[in-house]
């Protein structure tokens, strides 16, 4: 089986316009492992020094760090730099055995996946996830008879790749999917966020997943520094196959170049770094994020 190694640096900048006394901070940037991720090493520096750090796993199984800045200044910065081997794998969606219909009596109130993780956490709303009447309504054209499940899911990839406009700045983090529906103009967590109800809705298990996605230059053009950025796709689950990605911004399946770091529910459960700070003063947010092979 052929293997890639990847190299990732992911800068985060806070700049303050005045002092910060106090600040506590969540950050998810160990990526996980599992049957096609492999971490070789990671490093995490963060600036100024923390007085109190921790690493732990959440919920999810997804690796959380914690760390407390006791000390006044003006800037935040945290670096994560981590290499990974990823496998590679067929890019064939497999079948799932079941249709669409069925999979709504396929998976118990109390079924897990093969990590233990509960299935129900993946089928019902969430913060960013709301069911509308207008998702009832955008998945309709797609309900054919006996479709097999992750055909639809598919399908559903499809449709809001071609359907809806890849708009930086059209949305932010808070943007409801109503709103994303309406407009059919988003960013890659915009379109995550629509599909993963669209499923949920079905009663197809679904689960938010944030990371990386290599990136290429134009032939004869060299890659800039920092012009990569974080990625966001989702996850469906069957009985037969497991948790398969989709990934609706490029229209295809997950694969080699998807570097995953965590997942979740949706986007607030994997946000790569998000904490409180006292003072008096306004942010300002850059980020640089960097993925080559080696």
């Amino acid at each position: 089986m052929s293997e890639i190694r990847y190299r990732v640096r992911h800068l985060t900048r806070y700049r303050y316009t005045g002092r910060i006394d106090l600040c506590h901070s969540l950050c998810r940037l160990v990526p996980l492992e599992n049957d096609t991720q492999e971490l070789l090493s990671h490093r995490l520096d963060i600036s100024p020094d923390p007085q109190f750090q921790s690493d732990r796993m959440d919920y999810f199984g997804n690796n959380r760090q914690y760390f407390s800045i006791q000390t006044t200044h003006e800037q935040l910065e945290v670096v994560s730099n981590f290499a990974i081997t990823k496998r590679m794998v067929e890019k064939k969606l497999l079948p799932s055995e079941l249709n669409w219909e069925q999979i709504r009596t396929a998976i118990g109130k109390t079924a897990q996946d093969a990590e233990g993780n509960w299935l129900l956490d993946f089928l019902m709303p969430s913060r960013a996830c709301v069911m509308t009447p207008e998702i009832v309504e955008f998945v309709q054209p797609s309900l054919l008879p006996d479709l097999d499940v992750l055909a639809l899911v598919r399908e559903l990839t499809t449709r809001i790749y071609t359907e809806f406009e890849y708009v930086p700045g059209a949305t932010d983090n808070y943007t409801p999917v109503e709103t994303v529906l309406k407009n059919r103009k988003g960013v890659c967590q915009d379109f995550a966020h629509v599909l993963l109800t669209c499923l949920r809705h079905l009663k197809i298990p679904a689960r938010y997943v944030s990371g990386y996605l290599e990136t290429l230059p134009p032939p004869g053009e060299e890659k800039l520094q920092g012009a990569d950025a974080t990625h966001a796709w989702i996850e469906a689950y069957t009985p037969k196959t497991g948790w398969v990605g989709f990934d609706p911004t490029n229209d295809m399946l997950a694969a080699e170049q998807h570097l995953k770091l965590a997942h979740g529910r949706d986007y607030f459960d994997v946000q790569p770094l998000k904490g409180i700070f006292v003072g008096s003063s306004r942010q300002k947010l850059s980020v640089e994020v960097d993925v080559e092979r080696f």
